[in-house]
């Protein structure tokens, strides 16, 4: 399998990305009519959505080159994972989506799985006291 993880793990990203993209137009068309705080406050969660879906899909041609894009979407995947989590504990599963969970789930091991230098998603941790420079 490892000798098609060069073409598997952009795969994935860019299927991430593009759903990403959908997912968050379709949603803030519909989403902006029935809840309007994007336009009253400035944030539009629909065009962030959409950026983080091309940045993830354009970081696919070199995904060993472009760590923080994978970084961001495992951490998107984990976060998603526990919010469908959440819901499922709080909501007694009235908004939980087994899909989201799922699709999350299976997007974040792929990811962490077809990365070639998995070492290099965990971010590297500086002992460095304040006030020291580098040498």
């Amino acid at each position: 399998m490892a000798r098609w993880n060069h073409v598997a793990l952009p795969a994935v990203m860019v299927l991430m990305g593009v759903l990403l993209i959908t997912s968050s137009l379709l949603t803030g068309f519909f989403g902006t009519v029935l809840f309007p705080m994007d336009q009253q406050f400035g944030t539009r969660g629909t065009i962030a959505g959409v950026a983080f879906g091309i940045g993830v899909t354009a970081a696919a041609v070199n995904p060993a080159g472009h760590v923080s894009w994978v970084r961001a979407a495992v951490l998107y995947c984990a976060l998603d994972a526990l919010y469908e989590i959440l819901l499922w504990v709080w909501l007694g599963g009235a908004a939980f989506s087994l899909i989201s969970l799922a699709v999350s789930v299976i997007f974040g091991v792929l990811l962490i799985v077809l990365y070639p230098n998995r070492g290099a998603l965990m971010p590297a941790s500086s002992t460095r006291t304040m006030g020291t420079s580098p040498r």
